[in-house]
């Protein structure tokens, strides 16, 4: 009966932190981190102010697994969407070009959130905190788990991916790079007055570079 009880206010202490969360990413989006209110959080929650900061210790924290939650799901996405798309017949480094177009598309569908990650960087650096937003890879390349390396893996074994660099460090290369330029074009960045018409040129030439580089000669 004890270990039902704890078990029961795990989950229910788990089901209103993603509820806050939820919640904190709508109205940073909305409002911009400085302006959003933790006690309008807990109200669009259903719960008190008091009661969010017994899950986050102050609102830095909460911008901190607000975004981390956001790239997580953002890359989950992509990653299920990118497992449709491919077929047993794509050799490897097509597979890697499919991917790499996949994860462009963040910035069509999640223009507003990469917003909030570039302004949760600065937030948290102006409260001293340790810990920032970092855009991993979903797995290490070696695990073989993520699409990505998955593709970057089968490429090697048929032959269509190149042998002569270092494979995992341009895998992690890819990642920083290619969601470096989606976060900047979404934030202004040197994005020019076509908007996305110009972002789509822009994507697309950085995704056939990045495909020329594992691409075998």
């Amino acid at each position: 009966m004890a270990d039902r009880s704890v078990a029961q206010k795990r989950s229910r202490r788990e089901t209103n932190k993603e509820r806050v969360i939820a919640q904190a990413l709508q109205c940073f989006v909305e409002q911009g981190i400085e302006a959003a209110k933790v006690s309008e959080i807990a109200r669009r929650a259903g719960l008190t102010e008091r009661s969010v900061y017994r899950y986050f210790a102050t609102k830095a924290d909460l911008v901190l697994e607000t975004a981390l939650l956001f790239w997580s799901q953002a890359m989950g996405q992509v990653d299920a969407q990118a497992q449709k798309d491919l077929t047993q017949d794509m050799c490897g480094v097509e597979r890697i070009s499919r991917i790499l177009r996949g994860y462009a598309q963040l910035y069509f569908t999640h223009r507003q959130m990469l917003v909030f990650v570039h302004e949760a960087e600065a937030y948290l650096n102006r409260c001293g905190k340790a810990l920032l937003v970092e855009n991993k890879p979903p797995a290490a390349f070696e695990a073989c788990v993520g699409p990505l390396s998955a593709a970057i893996h089968r490429g090697l074994e048929d032959g269509s991916v190149r042998r002569d660099i270092d494979m995992a460090s341009l895998y992690y290369n890819t990642y920083d790079a290619l969601l470096g330029l989606i976060q900047k074009l979404a934030i202004g960045g040197r994005n020019d007055a076509g908007g996305d018409e110009s972002a789509r040129v822009r994507l697309e030439q950085f995704c056939a570079m990045m495909e020329g580089f594992y691409r075998k000669q």
